[in-house]
């Protein structure tokens, strides 16, 4: 997320100016997808110079993983309160609940598909959006090893992968639907049976 001063300049940034590109991004992506949209498209939908966006964004793929990640990372985000294992397990299902919305499912894949051919884009994608959330999703897994010491843990970077993996390999290949109950089984195989305490 960006502060209200430019990094570059030192200057403030318009909220105002910021959030209109932020939405002129998604609506582009949503309506139009990926290919072929401009830096120019997104400045003249939002209102706003080309030059304005690159003062704040170095790229097109920054912009477009910034809109991405700002409309959806309080829905991808953990409960506060509970156990860790079951304030990950409800994070994996918002996680499925979103990505069955059309809204993020679209744009998400058209990022993902793009990002095979783009450098910058895969950059952004894991900078801007899967580092954050891995690490969150790290420290919750570390957390479950601490409050339950006896339980066999597996190393939480193996077990993002295969929770995550799965879900992504859903959503990305064979376009299943990402219903409450696989998620369930998912986990259950993953972390094991009679978690939620």
């Amino acid at each position: 997320m960006h502060t209200d001063e430019n990094p570059r300049t030192g200057r403030p940034r318009s909220e105002r100016a910021r959030r209109a590109v932020l939405q002129a991004a998604r609506e582009l992506l949503t309506d139009e997808g990926l290919p072929g949209l401009t830096v120019d498209e997104i400045a003249a939908h939002a209102g706003v110079s080309k030059n304005t966006i690159y003062r704040w964004w170095p790229n097109k793929a920054a912009v477009l993983m910034d809109a991405f990640t700002e409309a959806t990372s309080d829905k991808l985000a953990a409960p506060a309160t509970g156990t860790a294992i079951q304030r990950f397990r409800t994070q994996v299902h918002r996680v499925a609940e979103l990505m069955n919305e059309p809204a993020a499912r679209r744009p998400f894949i058209a990022l993902v598909a793009a990002s095979q051919h783009d450098l910058e884009l895969a950059t952004a994608l894991r900078d801007r959006f899967v580092a954050d959330r891995r690490a969150a999703a790290t420290r919750l897994l570390e957390q479950v090893a601490r409050e339950q010491p006896h339980r066999q843990n597996v190393e939480p970077g193996i077990l993002i992968d295969l929770v995550y993996g799965a879900l992504y390999y859903r959503l990305l290949i064979t376009g299943e639907h990402l219903d409450a109950a696989y998620v369930d089984h998912l986990l259950d195989a993953t972390l094991g049976h009679g978690t939620d305490g």
